[in-house]
């Protein structure tokens, strides 16, 4: 990746979200910024109806679903965005966020496929997009507020619709794990770590769908509150927190 590429996709990330009015701790969409540019988002069984082979689509989503999640179709000036719909939602705010940041850092488009049926693999403009895919859907901002509470990552994932995998290494890529550690090493107050098995059991039978519909602000809140409860090391004050909060009775 060429030299000064990070500070670029930090800069890059903060205008997008701030022309989409988001903060660092607000949920980025990458639909609605593919929505903002006019770029139509169909799932590959949707082109069946306009003359792909349903084998092919078969294949692409259980034969071998692992071999594509999106892709960018370019003709002239105009773009569509096609996704696989057998992936998971975390992968798939991943895949799109990468395609939408190819047209960001206004990557000369080629072909996907060369003689033989071989993929072409440009390296650094693929590496350059999977950053700022990940900027854009986890700033570092929020990142290092999750680590410097022991926050589990797949909170964190449910909160920005990602997968814990991408929230555990932006969490690291970020430096943001790094300088909680060293906060906490400055202060004498480690950070709580949830064993594998406590982070099981919170996420049984605890909905963490919601979370996603939280402003920026009330995630702070939500943060705030996890962070006491984890600090106790209570499991069950920390359920308490991730539980949805109940609509008022309209009656009292």
């Amino acid at each position: 990746m060429r030299r000064g590429f990070p500070a670029e996709a930090n800069r890059l990330a903060t205008t997008v979200r701030g022309e989409l009015g988001l903060g660092s701790h607000d949920r980025f969409d990458p639909w609605a910024l593919a929505d903002e540019y006019g770029i139509p988002v169909v799932s590959i069984s949707e082109l069946v109806a306009e003359g792909a082979r349903s084998s092919s689509v078969k294949r692409l989503t259980a034969i071998d679903d692992g071999c594509f999640s999106a892709g960018t179709v370019i003709v002239g000036t105009t773009r569509l965005i096609i996704f696989n719909p057998a992936h998971s939602k975390g992968r798939l705010a991943n895949s799109l966020a990468h395609e939408l940041a190819h047209l960001l850092l206004e990557h000369a488009p080629g072909p996907a496929i060369g003689p033989g049926g071989c993929r072409i693999w440009d390296r650094e403009t693929e590496e350059e997009a999977d950053l700022l895919a990940a900027v854009l859907l986890v700033p570092r901002d929020a990142a290092l507020a999750c680590a410097r509470i022991g926050l589990p990552h797949a909170v964190g994932a449910a909160r920005f619709g990602v997968s814990p995998a991408l929230m555990r290494w932006r969490t690291d890529q970020s430096g943001a794990s790094r300088q909680a550690r060293a906060a906490a090493e400055k202060t004498g107050l480690p950070i709580p770590q949830p064993s594998p098995a406590e982070v099981r059991e919170l996420l049984v039978g605890t909905d963490l769908g919601w979370l996603a519909k939280a402003t920026g602000r009330e995630w702070r809140s939500i943060l705030a509150s996890c962070g006491r409860a984890l600090k106790s090391g209570s499991i069950l004050d920390l359920r308490l927190c991730l539980s949805a909060p109940q609509p008022a009775d309209p009656a009292t």
